[in-house]
């Protein structure tokens, strides 16, 4: 009886089951070739319209912060140490972590603390603390994995990375080069935002003239805080960290009285041009920023080691003798100091940004002493020195002069007045070269004051015509320009011509050792821009011994006296009576009568004197 039923229930269901499938797959297959056949009768489906939702389609990424420069998940851990040293850690705060695994904080130490009298004590301590951390792994790695036989500190030291890959990296034999101490940088960093409010704004259009990303701008953040007279301890110079050579092969230039690297926009300038040929030659913006700092030779080389152009990739793995900390750590640092900067107010609160400082360029034709410049043109000296960093300190003292032909930056709202004003300097003031009177080769035992009273000039005249700051610091063999008189503009003539006065003839005259055009000008009673555009000469300070020159000689009596009556000179720091002479081949019996001086010794730095033939 009970075998009958199960048959019975085993056929309704095969009846339920199967059957049914049959039909169901019978009306599928009909339904289908109405589709097929009749493609029209396919139902319409109207536009989504207000009353109804249009159908949901997966959102587009959302743009990173960081485009268009990549961010491998592999750099988290870097870029994160370093916005914390960005953001959290001051410049009193020494930030004692392992070399590769940023990560690893083994301690933070304050130097400002009470505990400490000075801040380098504070400094000290923390490289005493670095070499004991040292001391605590060679320990730890003798009883690596034991916990049972490692101190209550040895365990916290443990614990910081026993899980991480490649742990075997934190024990004895790699402990004294491992560790090491990252000052942190957010006071300086906040303080570096500020700066760059007055910079942003022109350095975004001169990358734009390259075809540049906008966000390259941020990188002087991490090489200098936007300062133009940061200095590193290896040489390199200004906002953008140039160094001597790749500067002179972006056509900056570095001269004894400026240095263009601590220009703003001309080191930015440099800096898109450098950036745009690593991109053109890398084809990468993680190789091309890391080759700002390692150089483009080195990354190649890195790149050509690792068999791989990824970023991470060559961070990890890239062991060159050269590719050291900075090097490893640069694009991480960029990549950090981008999103600092463009987040800066979760980071640092509301901070008002300086404003722009909206530059103008204007050239100077003339030597001029910057109190001149200050007295007539309405620019104050602080105004002149902060606009223009690359310009020697030097230039700003008494009795020096800003260079010739140098263009200098001033606010563009100012351009007219200062070009008006500049306009009104007198032409006694303005000097068209300051000559060279000879070369000298420094020898044993000699001082620049020696050399001073040898040729009869002064010790602040040899320093500043070398660009030397440490009047100590000449060295044996070492090459000296001897600097003569200065040549103002009153003492140029107008461009000789022949007239019914008198017609220019010339005569020949060979230089001497020691002779200038100024010495030889007055020799024939002419003007030293007589004999420069008669011989088609453009710097004076080329003339050598045995040098033939063409001297006008003019007959008419107006024009020879013309340089004899304007010909001046200004008392330079350490100068007598005596050495003027020497040098404008005169006399002191001349000098002092021509001058109305009643005591020869009274002589004042910058006074300025009539000099007549002796």
């Amino acid at each position: 009886m009970i075998r009958r039923n199960q048959r019975n229930i085993l056929v309704f269901l095969h009846a339920l089951f199967f059957e049914d499938l049959f039909k169901k797959f019978a009306l599928f297959a009909m339904i289908l070739s109405i589709f097929l056949c009749f493609p029209s009768s396919i139902p319409y489906i109207p536009s989504p319209t207000p009353d109804m939702p249009p159908a949901v389609i997966a959102p587009e990424e959302t743009p990173s912060v960081f485009d268009p420069f990549p961010f491998p998940e592999e750099l988290n851990v870097q870029v994160d140490f370093w916005k914390k040293i960005f953001t959290q850690y001051t410049t009193k705060q020494a930030v004692i972590h392992d070399d590769w695994y940023v990560n690893v904080i083994y301690d933070v130490i304050d130097v400002n603390r009470k505990e400490f009298k000075s801040e380098k004590e504070g400094w000290e301590f923390a490289k005493q603390q670095m070499t004991e951390y040292e001391k605590q792994l060679m320990n730890l790695s003798q009883h690596w994995g034991d916990r049972k036989r490692m101190s209550i500190e040895e365990r916290r030291l443990y614990d910081l990375f026993k899980d991480l890959p490649e742990s075997q990296r934190f024990q004895h034999k790699d402990a004294n080069t491992r560790i090491r101490i990252q000052v942190g940088q957010a006071d300086r960093f906040k303080e570096g935002i500020i700066q760059a409010g007055q910079y942003l704004s022109e350095m975004k259009q001169i990358f734009a003239e390259y075809d540049l990303p906008e966000k390259l701008v941020y990188l002087p953040l991490i090489e200098s805080a936007f300062n133009p007279f940061a200095t590193s301890f290896v040489g390199a110079e200004g906002m953008w960290q140039f160094m001597e050579g790749t500067a002179r092969q972006y056509k900056l230039k570095i001269k004894p009285l400026f240095d263009e690297r601590r220009d703003p926009l001309r080191a930015t300038r440099a800096a898109a041009e450098l950036l745009a040929h690593n991109y053109k030659t890398m084809q990468s913006w993680p190789l091309a920023i890391t080759a700002y700092n390692f150089g483009l030779q080195g990354i190649k080389d890195a790149a050509k080691a690792v068999e791989s152009d990824d970023i991470a990739t060559i961070i990890h793995t890239y062991a060159g003798p050269r590719f050291g900390f900075a090097s490893r750590n640069f694009y991480v640092e960029f990549l950090a100091a981008v999103d600092v900067c463009l987040r800066y107010t979760e980071y640092f609160g509301e901070i008002e940004m300086h404003p722009p400082l909206k530059l103008a360029q204007v050239t100077i034709p003339d030597y001029v002493e910057a109190k001149t410049l200050v007295k007539y043109t309405q620019l104050s000296l602080a105004e002149l020195k902060n606009l223009n960093p690359a310009l020697h300190p030097s230039v700003f003292t008494h009795g020096n002069f800003l260079p010739r032909e140098y263009t200098l930056n001033i606010r563009a709202a100012n351009k007219t007045a200062f070009e008006n004003g500049y306009a009104s300097i007198p032409s006694s003031l303005k000097y068209q070269y300051l000559s060279v009177k000879a070369t000298h080769s420094v020898e044993k035992g000699q001082t620049l004051s020696s050399i001073a009273k040898r040729y009869g000039t002064s010790i602040s005249a040899i320093m500043k015509a070398n660009g030397i700051t440490n009047s100590r610091k000449i060295k044996v063999g070492q090459k000296l320009k001897i600097p003569g008189g200065y040549v103002t503009v009153a003492q140029e003539t107008p461009k000789i011509s022949p007239t019914n006065s008198g017609m220019a003839n010339t005569r020949s005259h060979e230089v001497k050792k020691g002779q200038t055009l100024i010495t030889i000008a007055n020799m024939y009673g002419t003007s030293v821009k007589a004999i420069t555009q008669l011989n088609g000469i453009k710097d004076p300070q080329s003339l050598r011994a045995g040098q033939t020159l063409k001297i006008p000689v003019v007959h008419s009596e107006t024009t020879k006296s013309t340089p004899e009556k304007n010909k001046k000179h200004r008392v330079e720091k350490g100068q007598t009576l005596a050495m003027i002479a020497k040098i404008h081949n005169s006399s002191i019996q001349a000098i002092t009568q021509a001058n109305a001086i009643k005591n020869p010794r009274r002589l004042k730095v910058g006074q300025i004197l009539k000099i007549p033939e002796g």
